[in-house]
Formats: C-alpha cells, sequence, structure tokens
C-alpha cells in the first residue's frame, strides 16, 4: 500500500506541514477502497504507526507536475481537520510528469480523483509499478543496514533462484526490504564484489547452511537445469536432511520439476500471488524462526 496525496495549494510540498479537512482523509467516497478506509481512516494509535510506515506520493491537481516522495514523520487528529508533518527525499532517477501520466491507471488513480484535493491509501505496491519502469524507492530506514563482506554477515533471509526468475525474486526483495527495513537479505548482485572469488562454491554454502536463518527458494523447470543452483540446492537439502525444515521456505513459478521436491512438499505458488504478497508471507514465516 502507499498513501496518495494530491492538493490545489501551489508549493505545498516544498515545506513540511500540511492541514487536511478531516472529510477529505481517507474515506471511502474519496478514492480509499472501503476495508482500507474502515481500517486506518479512524485514526487510531495503531492505524497512525500503519500510515507512518507507508511510502508517500505527494502530486498536486492536475498533475502538471512530477510528484514528490516521502514519508510522514507525524499524524495529528483535530477537531474537524489532520494535521501532518512529512518529509520528502530526492530520488535520482525519478519520474517525470509524463511518466506519471503513464502509469496512474496502474497506481489506482483514475479519472477526476487527480482533480481533487484528499488523501488515499491505495492497496497497490508502489515500489512494483515504478520498478516497471527501472525505478526504485528506498525504505524508510534504508540507511540502517548496511552491505559489507557476506562472510562476517548473519542474513535473516538468503535467495535461491536461476536467472530467469530475478525480475521476480527482484520485486520480492524490494517489497521485503519496505516491509522489514533492519533485516539483512543475501541477494547475490547486492554482493558482487565479494563473489568474485575462487571456490565460490564453498564461500556460498557456508552462507546458506550456517549463517541464513530463512533459506527462500523459488523453484522451476529452470532451477532443476542451472548449475550453481544445483550448488546452493545441495546445501539446502543437507537442511531439510538436519529437519530444519522451518529454515526452508519453497515458491514455485512454474510446474517444473526439481529433484528431491516431493508432492507432500508444501509451497507457494508464484502464479497466484503478487511480489507484495510473497514478502509478506517471508516476514510471516520469519516472525516464527
Amino acid at each position: 500500500m502507499y498513501n496518495l496525496f494530491i492538493t490545489g495549494d501551489e508549493n505545498r510540498w516544498e515545506g513540511n506541514i500540511y492541514s487536511l479537512s478531516k472529510d477529505r482523509c481517507i474515506r471511502k467516497n474519496e478514492y480509499t477502497a472501503t476495508a482500507i478506509a474502515e481500517k486506518l481512516g479512524n485514526f487510531s494509535l495503531s492505524s497512525i504507526e500503519t500510515l507512518k510506515n507507508l511510502p508517500c506520493l505527494f502530486a498536486y491537481e492536475g498533475f502538471h507536475e512530477a510528484p514528490k516522495f516521502g514519508w510522514l514523520k507525524s499524524i495529528k487528529e483535530k477537531s474537524d481537520s489532520i494535521l501532518l508533518e512529512f518529509k520528502t527525499e530526492t530520488i535520482n532517477p525519478w519520474i517525470n510528469v509524463d511518466q506519471f501520466e503513464a502509469i496512474s491507471p496502474f497506481l489506482d488513480v483514475i479519472g477526476f480523483e487527480r482533480y481533487r484535493t484528499h488523501w488515499a491509501v491505495k492497496d497497490v505496491s508502489l515500489q512494483e509499478v515504478l520498478g516497471t519502469l527501472g525505478l526504485s524507492i528506498p525504505s524508510k530506514n534504508s540507511k540502517v543496514v548496511q552491505l559489507g563482506n557476506p562472510a562476517k554477515l548473519n542474513f535473516d533471509v538468503a535467495f535461491s533462484f536461476p536467472g530467469e526468475s530475478r525480475k521476480y525474486v527482484e520485486a520480492v526483495l524490494l517489497n521485503l526490504k519496505q516491509l522489514l527495513p533492519l533485516s539483512q537479505v543475501f541477494y547475490d548482485l547486492d554482493f558482487q564484489a565479494h563473489l568474485a572469488r575462487p571456490e565460490l562454491d564453498s564461500y556460498l554454502g557456508k552462507i546458506y547452511r550456517n549463517q541464513s536463518k530463512l533459506l527462500v527458494v523459488f523453484l522451476s523447470a529452470n532451477y532443476q537445469k542451472k548449475k550453481w543452483c544445483g550448488v546452493e540446492w545441495r546445501v539446502i537439502k543437507e537442511v531439510i536432511f538436519n529437519r530444519e525444515h522451518d529454515r526452508v521456505m519453497l515458491i514455485k513459478t512454474d510446474d517444473g520439476e526439481v529433484d528431491g521436491v516431493l508432492a507432500t512438499d508444501g509451497y507457494i505458488d508464484a502464479r497466484m500471488y503478487s511480489p507484495e504478497k510473497v514478502a509478506n508471507f517471508i516476514s510471516q514465516r520469519l516472525s516464527d524462526i
């Protein structure tokens, strides 16, 4: 989900304070789905915390300029208004006006809404839509987790997948980083400098076997064919052999068979769920380890 703010006040998003009539905030008649309006539009303490952790787009009526990206810092309910403190971030590269217009339907912004001052919450993955343009947004606390030598790190999640699944896996990763900004995730392209070494099989084996809490495996016909997936899968099967079943999460991207995966093994069908939903599933599993 993400927060969408549209205002007719010129230069409003150049500051950091905005007051909006309460009847224009997260209402089902103000372009927010009924279930979300009922859950978050009451501005309870838990609702406010949820809203503060959602990414925001700050736009102007008519979309005459590109929106800004940012976060809510505080939400204060007054008698007939909502007082917001926000912070915008500079992202480079970022969308221009034409791109914003083109992706608006995918952001669930259709018709007259763009000409209406209001605050809506959209049940859409902002990162996933922007990802179609090759763009990404930072998580709220993205500066907390530092990348380094993976041999010296402990990971909450380690991904194993064939290259053909990379686009889907990257979308899951971006949503997961947004959902769990303090978590360390082993994803190969984040550690290229340290993976350019001899005996990489042994190096990776230690990461998967000893340094990762949850091993998320994206299975497919291509996974079966790939040599490096085979290396990773040998280690993962050893974890399964040791009955550490809570450490392994299987996700299928097609019906291709993989040696060692049985009909009795449970899995998530990626064809049925968005990357955002799969990231939520991963978060749920982590909470039980």
